[in-house]
């Protein structure tokens, strides 16, 4: 079942997949096709119970290396063989948002051969947990990961995705309520993503996890609800809206987006305190501190060679600077995937906290070309980065 709601939608949803799944086939020729992401949990995102909304996420095994551009191709393929744009929103500066234009077939490869040692990432949790079968023969068994095996890098990884998704979402035009096209409905759903991945974060800093939405949500009611019953509220909601996305339940998109990025706040907050040993008093400093101590530890787990993934991780940077040109990354030895954190979470309280922009852009001086020193300038320029870095597909 790749959604709950009805029977029709279910179908549709069937077919669609059936017609991605033929052109995956016949274009690569893979051991097996999956379904991964919502649709793989059986949560998938149809909005007013209608239309597929955000995309189709496909993991294909195969015994063949298939470069990015051959994956990209055949994904654009597939998405306008059932009437989608097949476009990637983060590497847009965020606006002119439409849901058929941005609605694309995610896929990515794995070897066979690598199956037995992928990275203990959330993402491999799922692929084994929680995907469907489309194609092929079955090799999840394969996958040796559990939820103890799962580092809580990966929460700190949400958080900064998060932070630069709720950027995307928004800029000073829409914090006025002012919105164009499907604008409001990515501002929505990105929240209901930041609520959730509080959850998921949180999870994590106590070994805890699950492979569907859903068992996310109750596990951090019963881990969480007392300590923090107002986000064990927010984390059920938001669950239950993003698996029956009805946006219109949702009064006022502004006042939402802010109760997300509030969540944020407070999660990285409480998890700074838990695993940096950071205690701060402003946004500021909480940034400085996490800048200081979260790349001394945050890829040791996916790297399997302890501590020397400290300067190692300088070659992460060396890929960034291939893809951009912009010779100051390479000033600092910190991961760019890191580093684009400080300025993204900053950023989202700049409108009404001015004196972040500069904190900010001080920043950004070594992430990206910058084009001014107001909100705009400084948002486009944490975009850039983060659409470069993260079309990547490193994890």
């Amino acid at each position: 079942m790749f959604t709950t709601h009805n029977k029709k939608i279910e179908a549709m949803v069937q077919e669609k997949a059936g017609i991605v799944t033929k052109i995956i086939v016949q274009e690569l020729n893979p051991l097996s096709v999956l379904m991964f992401g919502s649709f793989g949990k059986g949560e998938g995102t149809i909005l007013n119970r209608k239309d597929l909304f955000n995309d189709f996420d496909i993991y294909i095994i195969t015994e063949r290396k298939i470069p990015d551009s051959e994956l990209d191709r055949v994904g654009k393929k597939a998405s306008a063989a059932i009437g989608m744009g097949g476009g990637e929103f983060i590497e847009t500066d965020g606006t002119g948002y439409q849901r058929k234009k941005f609605f694309h077939v995610d896929l990515r490869a794995i070897l066979l051969k690598d199956l037995p040692k992928l990275k203990p990432t959330t993402r491999t949790y799922e692929i084994k947990h929680s995907t469907q079968l489309l194609h092929g023969k079955d090799y999840r068994d394969i996958i040796d990961i559990s939820e103890k095996d799962l580092p809580l890098s990966e929460g700190w990884r949400h958080m900064i995705n998060k932070s630069c998704l709720l950027l995307l979402a928004m800029d000073e035009q829409r914090l006025k309520g002012k919105f164009r096209k499907d604008e409001k409905l990515i501002a929505i759903y990105y929240a209901l993503k930041t609520f959730m991945a509080c959850a998921e974060a949180l999870l994590l800093l106590r070994k805890r996890f699950s492979g569907t939405y859903r068992g996310r949500a109750a596990l951090f009611k019963k881990a969480y609800g007392k300590e923090m019953p107002k986000l064990a509220r927010q984390v059920e909601f938001a669950t239950k809206i993003k698996c029956d996305f009805q946006p219109a339940k949702i009064k006022d998109a502004v006042e939402f987006w802010k109760a997300a990025r509030d969540a944020m706040y407070f999660t990285i907050r409480y998890m700074a305190q838990s695993d940096l040993k950071i205690f701060s008093t402003s946004k500021e400093e909480l940034m400085r501190g996490i800048y200081k101590k979260l790349p001394l530890k945050y890829h040791v787990p996916y790297l399997s060679i302890g501590k020397a993934a400290v300067p190692l991780q300088y070659g992460l940077t060396g890929l960034y600077f291939l893809r951009t040109k912009y010779s100051r990354a390479l000033l600092k030895w910190r991961d760019v995937g890191v580093r684009v954190f400080m300025p993204a979470f900053l950023l989202l309280y700049a409108p009404e906290e001015p004196w972040l922009l500069k904190e900010a852009k001080h920043y950004l001086h070594y992430l990206a070309p910058v084009q001014g020193k107001d909100f705009s300038a400084l948002r486009n320029a944490t975009l850039y980065c983060y659409g470069k870095y993260y079309t990547q597909r490193l994890l």
